[in-house]
C-alpha cells in the first residue's frame, strides 16, 4: 500500500511539472483587454485600457491598427498621455495602451457595435475582438454639498463653511460664484485651506473641488439666525445651498453727550447738570448698567439714574449728571471721568468730560469794591500827608 501512494505521489507531480512547462515554453504576443464585451454610456469618447504581453519571443516592435470600424467612428492608440502607433515590448514583458474611440453621430443605444483590433509584431501577431453597446449617459449635473450648514457665533465671529462642489458632466468646467445675504454681510470664497478670494474656479470633467465661504458680520449685528444662499453656475448647470449663521449678539457701549461735546462750565460751589447719551451699538441688550465718576478732590457727581435696567441693541438712553465742584475750587480745567459697566463686565464705556471752573460773579464784585476801597484810601492819605 505504501508503495501504490508513493506512485501516486510521483505521478501528481510529473503532470504538474509538465503543465508548468507546457506554461513555460509558451511563445507569442497577446493582445488583451479585461472587458472584451462592454456596455458603456454614450458620450463624446469611450476609452479601452489594452495590454501587449510578449510572451517568450525576442524583443521587438509591435504595430497597433484597427479593423472593422463602424462608419463616422474614430480611433487612436494613446501611451503615456500622447497618441501612438506601435509599442516596443522585451522579451517576456507587457506594454500597456489605451484606446480611445469616438462614436459616430449615428451610434445609438442598443445595437451592438463590433470592433476588431490587431498588434503585429515581428514574429508573431495577436488579433483582439471588441462587442461594445451604449446606454444614454446620465445629464450633466453640478453638485453642492457641505456637512455643517450650520454654525454658531457672535457678530465678531467669522464663519467659515467648507463647501464640495462636484462636475459630474463629461466637459471641463468654469464654475462662477455668488451669495445672497443680509445687508452688511461681507461673503467671500477661496480654495479650501487657501488666503486668495476668488469668484470663479475651473473643474475637470468628473472631478470635485472643495471651497471655503468666508461670512463676516457687521458689528452690530443683532442675535438671531441669518441665512446665506450659495449659487454655483456653470453655463446651463448650477447648484445652489442654504448656509445658516445663528449669531448670539453681545452688547457694545458708548458714551458721550447729545452734541458728542465732552467739556463744559460750571461755578464753583454750584450743581450743573451735565446731559449724556449712553448708546449700545451691538447686538444684544446690556443689563444692569451702573454709572460711576472719578473726579477732583471734594467734588460731587451724581447721576439720574445712576443704574439702567436695560440698554436695548442700536438703543440709546439719556442720563443726566450732576457736577458739583468744590466751594474752593480754583478757576481753571477740571477733569471728570465717567464710566458705565454692565452685568458681568460684557460691555463698558468711558469717557473723560473737561470741565472749566469759574468763579461766583458776587466773589468778583467784592474783590472789586475791596480795590477800589483800597484806591480811595491809599489816595486820601496820599493827599493829607503828602503836604507834610
Amino acid at each position: 500500500m505504501r508503495y501504490v501512494r508513493g506512485a501516486l505521489v510521483m505521478v501528481l507531480c510529473a503532470l504538474s511539472l509538465s503543465a508548468t512547462a507546457a506554461e513555460t515554453h509558451y511563445k507569442g504576443l497577446t493582445l488583451e483587454t479585461p472587458y472584451p464585451t462592454q456596455t458603456l454610456q454614450l458620450s463624446k469618447t469611450v476609452t479601452v485600457p489594452l495590454t501587449v504581453h510578449n510572451y517568450g519571443l525576442a524583443p521587438q516592435k509591435v504595430d497597433l491598427s484597427v479593423e472593422r470600424l463602424p462608419s463616422g467612428w474614430k480611433a487612436h492608440f494613446m501611451g503615456n498621455n500622447r497618441d501612438v502607433g506601435s509599442v516596443f515590448v522585451g522579451s517576456d514583458d507587457t506594454r500597456s495602451v489605451s484606446l480611445k474611440l469616438t462614436p459616430g453621430p449615428d451610434a445609438k443605444t442598443g445595437p451592438e457595435y463590433h470592433v476588431r483590433l490587431h498588434a503585429r509584431g515581428t514574429s508573431a501577431a495577436s488579433t483582439l475582438p471588441l462587442a461594445l453597446s451604449f446606454t444614454k449617459a446620465p445629464p450633466a449635473v453640478l453638485k453642492m454639498q457641505t456637512d455643517l450648514p450650520k454654525l454658531k457665533g457672535n457678530a465678531s465671529t467669522t464663519f467659515t463653511y467648507h463647501l464640495t462642489l462636484d462636475n459630474q458632466s463629461d466637459d471641463r468646467i468654469s464654475v462662477n460664484l455668488a451669495a445672497q445675504a443680509p445687508q452688511g454681510f461681507e461673503v467671500n470664497f477661496s480654495p479650501q485651506f487657501g488666503s486668495a478670494n476668488v469668484t470663479s474656479l475651473p473643474i475637470k470633467a468628473g472631478a470635485s473641488k472643495k471651497v471655503d465661504v468666508k461670512v463676516k458680520l457687521p458689528h452690530n449685528a443683532s442675535g438671531d439666525s441669518y441665512p446665506i444662499k450659495v449659487v454655483a453656475k456653470a453655463g446651463k448647470l448650477a447648484a445652489s445651498t442654504t448656509l445658516t449663521a445663528v449669531v448670539t449678539g453681545s452688547p457694545s457701549l458708548h458714551l458721550s453727550t447729545p452734541q458728542g461735546r465732552l467739556s463744559g462750565s460750571a461755578y464753583a460751589g454750584k450743581t450743573t447738570p451735565v446731559h449724556l447719551v449712553l448708546s449700545n451699538t451691538g447686538g444684544a441688550p446690556a443689563h444692569n448698567v451702573r454709572l460711576n465718576a472719578q473726579s477732583p478732590s471734594h467734588w460731587q457727581v451724581n447721576f439720574k439714574p445712576s443704574e439702567i435696567p436695560s440698554v436695548p441693541a442700536n438703543g440709546k438712553v439719556k442720563v443726566t449728571a450732576q457736577v458739583h465742584p468744590a466751594q474752593k475750587s480754583l478757576a481753571g480745567d477740571y477733569m471728570v471721568s465717567i464710566s458705565a459697566r454692565s452685568d458681568h463686565g460684557l460691555a463698558s464705556a468711558d469717557a473723560d468730560y473737561r470741565v472749566t471752573v469759574q468763579t461766583s460773579t458776587v466773589w468778583g464784585i467784592v474783590g472789586l469794591v475791596i480795590v477800589a476801597i483800597a484806591f480811595v484810601v491809599v489816595g486820601f492819605a496820599v493827599a493829607r500827608f503828602g503836604r507834610r
